[in-house]
């Protein structure tokens, strides 16, 4: 069995899943042409129980003409989407996932053990305690898609995490959304010292419903720019100041930067979580972009996975020298 995948292969793969796609439209737009000229028909020329009543309101008859044929073009989208097109994507996604997304990570030669689990990821109890977002209620969590390995000596999980809370009121019950991303964990070597306690730095615009609970001491850096853009807890402060050195903090600036989107990172005893507040994964494939641009894609996100390792070898090695 073939562990690998070309791009030819998978570019070809891709066009038949969007030429299926297109053929769906094209048969939902023609039904819904086919049941307009029979619902023209049918009310101005036909039988009163097919709503042609002659007396009928106008708006009335125009509102139907509209809405009905739509409903059945919908209904006829959504089986043919489901006859042509998810069997194909299905298949496509999971060559990606399974397949080529690895072999493109490997490729760079930065990662090794590489393991893919689609049902595998992180647990509730796991992110609660990492405390690099809010965790929500446990009925809402959820997390697939991981992606596991080592860098430098350093195991790593990467997944898909959401997470949300329960809010209750006397007209309704619903579900309010927290945090919908990648969340990332570093673990440091074995012989490592353990630093005391949380570390988490958050940026500001990270609100506050997704820090979810902080370290005791907020504290101020020394680089006045990072303590405008960023926000730092500690559990112990003089850890914290031996932790947070001046390439540390433009590290973590930087891997802000290349992320795009809002990030937190905790660090606890010898692992270091990070959370990026994004929809997107180098995990999901899309029919609707050339397969080369996804791998640029991939390329992108395995740089912030490096970038992520960095910063837990330079706090290691910060905690170490700051140690008597």
């Amino acid at each position: 069995m073939e562990h690998t995948i070309t791009d030819q292969k998978l570019e070809q793969l891709r066009k038949a899943c969007k030429l299926r796609l297109t053929i769906s439209f094209v048969l939902a737009a023609a039904a819904y042409l086919a049941a307009l000229v029979f619902f023209i028909w049918s009310f101005f020329f036909g039988s009163p129980e097919l709503g042609a009543q002659r007396g009928a309101p106008l708006l009335e008859k125009v509102g139907s003409l509209v809405f009905v044929p739509f409903v059945f073009a919908l209904m006829v989208w959504g089986l043919f989407y489901w006859l042509l097109v998810k069997s194909g994507y299905d298949h496509f996604n999971s060559l990606f996932k399974n397949k080529y997304v690895l072999s493109a990570i490997g490729e760079t030669g930065l990662f090794q053990e590489l393991n893919y689990q689609p049902g595998g990821g992180f647990t509730h109890d796991e992110i609660r305690n990492a405390a690099v977002v809010a965790c929500g209620d446990k009925q809402c969590f959820a997390s697939e898609d991981m992606l596991s390995g080592r860098y430098k000596g350093l195991r790593f999980r990467y997944s898909d995490v959401a997470t949300a809370r329960v809010t209750v009121s006397r007209q309704s019950r619903r579900e309010v959304s927290l945090f919908r991303g990648q969340v990332m964990q570093f673990a440091a070597f074995d012989h490592v010292k353990k630093s005391a306690g949380h570390l988490q730095v958050f940026e500001r615009k990270f609100g506050s419903d997704l820090m979810g609970w902080t370290a005791e001491h907020e504290i101020q850096t020394e680089n006045e720019a990072f303590n405008h853009r960023f926000r730092v807890f500690a559990a112990d402060e003089h850890n914290a100041f031996y932790i947070l050195t001046p390439k540390l903090l433009e590290q973590i600036t930087q891997f802000a930067n290349q992320a795009g989107a809002q990030v937190a990172i905790s660090f606890c005893g010898s692992s270091m979580f990070v959370a990026v507040n994004r929809l997107e994964s180098i995990l999901d494939a899309s029919f609707h972009v050339p397969v080369p641009e996804q791998k640029q894609f991939i390329l992108k996100d395995v740089e912030l996975l490096r970038q992520a390792g960095e910063l837990l070898i330079l706090e290691a090695s910060a905690f170490q020298k700051g140690q008597p």
